[in-house]
């Protein structure tokens, strides 16, 4: 008999020896093992076909879930582009009210529609304050909608980063004065070379951190400096304010985030910014990146430009 499990699945029959005499015990024992072989034979073919099986409907199972998965990521894909279009065409949408606003009231100041109480003066630079704070978050959204698309163009030329710093720290010196912030440049000794950048995103990257150190800063210094190296040229701004913690330094450049200083000092702004000063970056093969030793210890976010293959 042939055994699988304990159980009979076959047996091996034979007839009379052809030399007529009876089987040994030898024979007999040889046709044990020959059953016991065979039953092992039968039994890990079976095996085999099971796991064939299997293997099979497995492979029909991860197909299909990969399909699923396919098309599950094709509709995420859809969905996002549809998002960052609606983004793209609200805030084209936004962006000429707005500006029509900034107008009128700005026409409503110098008195173009007759002489302004004074009583109005400071509602109505509140009101161009606040729509200058719109315009900026709608242009970061724009910004972004534009990356996300990947219809965001450089235009790229010959640049002098230290000229352009110097620009941005001569244009942000009053706000942080208001706040009697003591705010510095160092530029480098070094001489720098001209690199191929997008002067107004490269701008808008070095304004925002700038704004944002005195925004968060509510005394002590703001200090900008620019540094060469053999292969890139860096920009640091640091602040002796709120500081980050390191959570918030990981987290810091996505969207939508502000760090813990932002509602301490009820600072407004949607917290595009820094996820947008990245990706800029990004699209020169440059960094940027935070360093802060603690919260109420400062931070100094670094800027990092290639002075080749910008």
């Amino acid at each position: 008999p042939l055994f699988i499990e304990g159980k009979i699945t076959g047996m091996i029959v034979l007839g009379n020896k052809l030399s007529g005499d009876p089987y040994s015990k030898q024979d007999i024992e040889l046709l044990v093992n020959l059953s016991s072989q065979a039953s092992i034979s039968l039994q890990n073919a079976k095996l085999y076909s099971q796991v064939d099986d299997l293997s099979y409907h497995l492979q029909e199972k991860v197909d299909e879930q990969m399909k699923e998965l396919k098309e599950a990521y094709e509709e995420l894909r859809q969905l996002d582009n549809a998002k960052s279009e609606f983004i793209s065409m609200a805030s084209h949408q936004l962006r000429t009210p707005l500006t029509a606003i900034k107008g009128y009231v700005s026409m409503v100041l110098e008195g173009t529609y007759g002489e302004l109480p004074r009583r109005m003066h400071k509602p109505l630079k509140n009101v161009l304050i606040s729509n200058d704070r719109l315009v900026k978050i709608v242009n970061d959204l724009l910004n972004i909608s534009k990356i996300e698309l990947g219809k965001m163009e450089l235009e790229k030329e010959l640049t002098q980063v230290e000229e352009l710093v110097k620009s941005c720290y001569e244009e942000m010196k009053i706000a942080a004065e208001k706040k009697n912030l003591k705010i510095s440049l160092k530029t480098s000794k070094d001489f720098l070379p001209k690199i191929e950048v997008d002067q107004l995103k490269l701008r808008q990257v070095i304004s925002n951190l700038i704004d944002n150190a005195i925004r968060y800063t509510s005394q002590g210094s703001v200090e900008i400096e620019v540094r060469k190296t053999d292969s890139h040229i860096h920009i640091l701004v640091k602040d002796t304010g709120e500081g980050l913690n390191e959570k918030e330094k990981k987290e810091i450049f996505g969207g939508f985030i502000r760090g813990t200083a932002g509602v301490n000092f009820f600072v407004e702004g949607a917290g595009l910014g820094l996820y947008v000063a990245k990706k800029f970056l990004s699209l020169h093969n440059g960094k940027i990146w935070a360093e802060s030793e603690g919260k109420g210890k400062g931070s100094t976010f670094y800027v990092e430009l290639p002075i080749t293959n910008s």
